[in-house]
């Protein structure tokens, strides 16, 4: 029986094939050429957001290679990873994350990318591989329609753009938070 209802549409037959897919973000194959991710997290794991589906589906992505995913899991630092900062916010008090400037900059982009002290993002990382699970597509044809089909189709809690996303405004609120901290903290 399928997870996701109107399973006759290409997006919802690809979600389908790629909840089959999931895997420990260890052992999933990572194909070296471009193609869509979706992040799913498992059963037991938890953040203060709600979920469409029982897939358990957290985020759509596209990526231009392997070491680009795989730098989610293991980057020393969120700064370059939307999907990091999304959940080191929802994650920032259970994992005691303290927010930081991405560099040493005036630039505005290295508040608004914060980025976690060295303990706090390896406890991130730690929490992201014990907590999700990954799922690669490879595709070198219109990547970008097919990670929009899928978020549209999917609605997943942290893509903030692409869909009406109602957890939008509370996951945006805690960025904005560790922002604001990232801010204060060398003055």
């Amino acid at each position: 029986m399928p997870i996701f209802s109107e399973a006759a549409t290409p997006a919802a037959a690809l979600a389908e094939t790629l909840v089959a897919r999931r895997r420990s973000p260890s052992t999933v194959p990572l194909p070296e050429v471009p193609g869509v991710y979706v992040l799913f997290l498992r059963s037991g794991a938890t953040l203060p957001i709600e979920m469409e589906h029982s897939a358990r589906v957290l985020y759509v992505g596209m990526t231009e290679s392997s070491l680009e995913l795989r730098d989610h899991f293991t980057a020393p630092s969120s700064g370059f990873s939307t999907i990091r900062r999304s959940l080191g916010a929802l994650l920032k008090d259970d994992l005691t994350l303290s927010a930081t400037r991405r560099g040493p900059g005036p630039s505005r982009s290295n508040i608004t990318n914060y980025c976690f002290d060295t303990s706090g993002e390896q406890r991130l990382s730690d929490w992201m591989r014990r907590s999700l699970d990954v799922a690669v597509y490879p595709i070198s044809d219109d990547v970008r329609s097919l990670e929009a089909s899928l978020i549209n189709h999917l609605r997943p809690p942290l893509n903030l753009t692409g869909w009406k996303n109602p957890q939008r405004r509370i996951v945006m609120a805690l960025r904005k938070a560790c922002a604001n901290e990232a801010e204060l903290e060398r003055r």
